[in-house]
């Protein structure tokens, strides 16, 4: 396995744009109404404290996978049953994730290809992008954040613009 370095700011963009992807795919505070905002700020919160919890971490064992050090921390047995859990996890996230958006882009850009057209070109972008390296990845998505942020501030420029918003 090639020895890839990322910072901690990499780290953030990686979180901030999977936690983004999945607020686009999958709808939020549905049942909050009024307070969806709040409840999104509390999980915004939340993010914060793990990204930390696991910058700290990073910061403590350097050299060693999320799979190791939670050996290291836990124990052997114990650490093997949650490395695994970690593992499976991950797994049903990424089907679920692959699933979502598959059903996104066949419903907004290609209804008459099949399902299992558009997860397989996905996939291959993936796997492609995994034989890269988590470097390529962290560099594609901080181009990635900042051009998010970019089209977000433009978004709301436009929507001031417009005059749609009255602060009275």
């Amino acid at each position: 396995m090639e020895k890839a370095n990322i910072s901690g700011y990499q780290l953030f963009v990686l979180i901030f744009l999977f936690e983004m992807g999945s607020a686009l795919l999958v709808p939020l505070a549905g049942e909050a109404k009024q307070a969806a905002w709040l409840v999104i700020l509390i999980a915004m919160i939340g993010g914060f404290i793990l990204f930390f919890i696991y910058y700290g971490l990073f910061q403590y064992y350097p050299d060693q996978l999320l799979t190791e050090f939670v050996r290291s921390i836990l124990g052997n047995f114990l650490g093997r049953i949650v490395a695994f859990l970690y593992i499976l996890y991950f797994i049903y996230l990424s089907a679920r994730v692959l699933r979502d958006f598959g059903d996104t882009l066949l419903t907004f850009a290609y209804p008459h290809i099949p399902l299992f057209v558009a997860n397989a070109a996905f996939i291959l972008v993936v796997v492609y992008t995994v034989r890269k390296g988590i470097e390529v990845v962290t560099r594609t998505g901080e181009l990635f954040f900042v051009l998010e942020n970019l089209l977000l501030m433009t978004f709301f420029l436009l929507i001031i613009a417009s005059g749609m918003i009255h602060l009275n």
